[in-house]
């Protein structure tokens, strides 16, 4: 599938790529970089969710693969593709002299010959497709660490468009037991049958840790008025950013929108915007 151009090759959302590491298992030197690609890689949008469940018996699984479509998206060359795949192998790295626990190591590429080929069909908003199989477990794996991961790609040119993992432990389409599916939850591990959404976001309020009615621009300290959480922009919001930036007061949170240039650093000059806004009249 890929062209291996050195040792360790790393693939990227199927179509970027970097080879080479740091010796003797110093991974720290290559975080910063790691970590950039895969912020890079997290803002993508996508029309693709996709939802895995099924059962295990102890000795097969079982699964269902729903796709589902919120826009519009041509299938041409589009296919689903499913591994499974063993975590946290104890095993030795020669390398570095030392055991480890090996992380997702493939154990089957479910869907590799052509006959087992998975091409996806749906392609309007709203649309969803279910695909469903099994495959037998092997007594040389440890049942509670393996998981089926399952990726929307394109074979043509090898862009992943959606990834999603489930442990066979726990393949009930309904974990939370409130009546809504994974894909159709919007809160699919809290128990909310009412799936209350104010900020209309798509995470439900019971487990949505930022209210975007509220965690606005400007509103440091994330204070609102009424039942339509009216972001209040005041004095008390600069005051708040002078902590932020002095080291005092209550900490950061990662609701806080306080970028108020949006350059990626958050100084002084964020905090003199800050200023002009609330003297405009913050709202």
């Amino acid at each position: 599938m890929y062209n291996v151009g050195g040792i360790p090759h790393l693939e990227w959302n199927g179509d970027s790529s970097t080879i080479g590491g740091y010796p003797n298992g110093t991974w720290q030197g290559l975080y910063p970089n790691f970590a950039a690609i895969i912020d890079t890689f997290m803002t993508n949008q996508t029309p693709y969710a996709i939802g895995i469940s099924g059962e295990y018996n102890g000795s097969q699984v079982n699964f269902d693969i729903e796709l589902l479509l919120d826009d519009d998206r041509s299938p041409n060359n589009m296919y689903l593709e499913l591994f499974v795949a063993e975590d946290s192998i104890y095993s030795y790295w020669g390398a570095i002299d030392e055991y480890h626990n090996a992380r997702n190591v493939a154990r089957r590429y479910i869907t590799k010959s052509t006959s087992q080929k998975l091409p996806i069909s749906i392609s309007a908003s709203g649309e969803s497709e279910t695909f469903s199989g099994s495959f037998e477990m092997s007594e040389a794996w440890v049942d509670s660490n393996i998981k089926i991961i399952a990726i929307v790609q394109d074979l043509d040119m090898y862009q992943v468009f959606q990834a999603a993992t489930k442990n066979i432990m726990n393949l009930n389409p309904d974990s939370d037991g409130d009546g809504f599916d994974y894909l159709y939850d919007n809160c699919p591990n809290i128990y909310n049958p009412d799936q209350l959404d104010a900020d209309d976001d798509g995470v439900g309020d019971v487990c949505d840790p930022c209210n975007q009615l509220v965690n606005i621009l400007g509103n440091v300290n994330l204070d609102a008025s009424g039942d339509d959480y009216i972001p209040i922009i005041d004095v008390a919001d600069i005051l708040a950013f002078t902590d932020l930036l002095n080291n005092t007061g209550l900490p950061p949170n990662d609701c806080q929108q306080v970028d108020l240039l949006a350059d990626g650093t958050i100084n002084d000059w964020d905090l003199i915007v800050l200023i002009d806004l609330v003297m405009a009249g913050g709202n």
